[in-house]
């Protein structure tokens, strides 16, 4: 059983550094995905600036188009009130019909003026955020061109080291002892073996019974840990 240990722990030295690559496996997309996230909400962002921009800009055509249309009547209400011989009544209608275009020019003028000021506002935030997303446009393909070179480099190493597994699964481990290492591997994040170090687990740092170390001692049985169940050895 000694010999089936030794076979395990360099099974385990070669599990340990394939866990740790499959780990960066996952974090390489992950990464990129979340770059990627980060660009697209601001390009979102963008086609919200560019909504809110067409609707001021609406909104500014509309109180020009008003003031416009006010300011053409009220012109024309000054040249009949100018020439008309109308009675006393008339010219107060056409004086209070002046003085109210005169009022909504004013408001107009001053309801374009704040849309104006809002909409340049709102043009400099969208060309500060363009410069922001063509910048991290150029970070993203290099970071993704780094990525994909790096993805290539860990399939290739894990390829090489799964061969490598493949050749020292087949040294001489029991199908039952091979099983529950496999077992254990995916239950404990890639470490299945643990060294016991007087009476203390190495996996867990927990105490095992008397008897644990005993059977470790004789060399006769595959020993687990009683708490985390990793297969115990003994230090060199």
């Amino acid at each position: 059983m000694r010999q089936t240990l030794s076979i395990l722990r360099g099974l385990q030295e070669l599990d340990t550094s394939i866990w740790r690559l499959r780990r960066e496996q996952e974090r390489l997309p992950a990464e990129r995905e979340r770059r990627r996230g980060s660009l697209d909400a601001k390009r979102q962002r963008l086609i919200e600036i560019d909504a809110e921009l067409r609707h001021q800009r609406a909104l500014i055509k509309e109180i020009e188009d008003a003031t416009t249309l006010s300011r053409q009547r009220l012109r024309k209400l000054e040249h009949e009130s100018a020439n008309s011989r109308a009675d006393q009544a008339m010219l107060a209608a056409y004086g209070h019909e002046m003085r109210t275009l005169r009022r909504d020019i004013s408001d107009n003028e001053e309801e374009g003026l704040r849309e104006v000021e809002k909409a340049e506002a709102k043009q400099k935030e969208r060309d500060g955020l363009q410069a922001e997303i063509d910048g991290l446009e150029k970070e993203f393909a290099v970071l993704d061109e780094a990525l994909t070179r790096e993805e290539g480099e860990v399939a290739e190493k894990l390829k090489e080291m799964n061969a490598e597994r493949r050749r020292r699964m087949g040294e001489g481990v029991p199908p039952d002892v091979l099983n529950q290492y496999e077992r254990l591997l995916e239950a404990r994040d890639g470490v299945a073996l643990a060294m016991l170090d007087g009476r203390t687990c190495q996996g867990c740092y927990i105490a095992v019974p008397t008897n644990i170390y005993v059977r470790l001692t004789r060399g006769r049985e595959v020993v687990a840990c009683p708490n985390c169940q990793r297969i115990l050895y003994l230090p060199e």
